[in-house]
């Protein structure tokens, strides 16, 4: 049991100045990746999102979206129905018309 200590210090000696720093490409060389592990790679894929590009994009779109709906409102009538005068006060037409086609 003593000699193979013995052996064993000299081999540890012997070594010492080696060392293996290939092991990530032989372990690549001898073991294929399952669909399972690129599974498991492509979720621990980090993204980068660049901020500057992507948030101005969104500004431009909400303010588009904005600057449209304005526009459209604006472009509409402020009263679309036409209104009748009638004993100093103010009604929508086709309320008037539905009521006397009520009445008759």
């Amino acid at each position: 049991m003593e000699e193979k200590n013995q052996m064993k210090n000299r081999l540890d000696e012997e070594l010492e100045n080696i060392r293996f720093t290939k092991q990530a490409d032989v372990l690549k060389k001898v073991y294929r990746p399952t669909w399972k592990d690129k599974l498991l790679l492509l979720w621990n894929k980090e993204i980068s999102i660049p901020i500057l590009p992507v948030s101005s994009a969104i500004v431009i779109l909400l303010f588009g979206y904005g600057f449209f709906t304005i526009s459209e409102f604006n472009n509409q009538e402020e009263y679309p129905h036409e209104t009748i005068e009638i004993g100093g006060s103010t009604y929508w037409k086709a309320e008037i018309e539905r009521r006397l086609a009520n009445e008759e």
